[in-house]
């Protein structure tokens, strides 16, 4: 649903915006109980993750 949004639809790097999006952790989730998710957010260099008030970069 995270395409549909009318906030994600200002961004115009794809590739930044998946970044946004936090990973299925199968390895980390309890059977029949609970999901895991991973998020990796990197604050500084080339790979950083968008934030909404800094849209040019960290």
């Amino acid at each position: 649903m995270i395409w549909r949004c009318p906030i994600v639809s200002t961004i115009p790097d794809r590739q930044a915006v998946e970044g946004l999006i936090a990973a299925l952790d199968m390895e980390a989730a309890v059977p029949m109980d609970a999901r895991a998710y991973r998020f990796d957010i990197v604050l500084r260099g080339r790979r950083s993750t968008l934030f909404e008030n800094r849209m040019e970069g960290n």
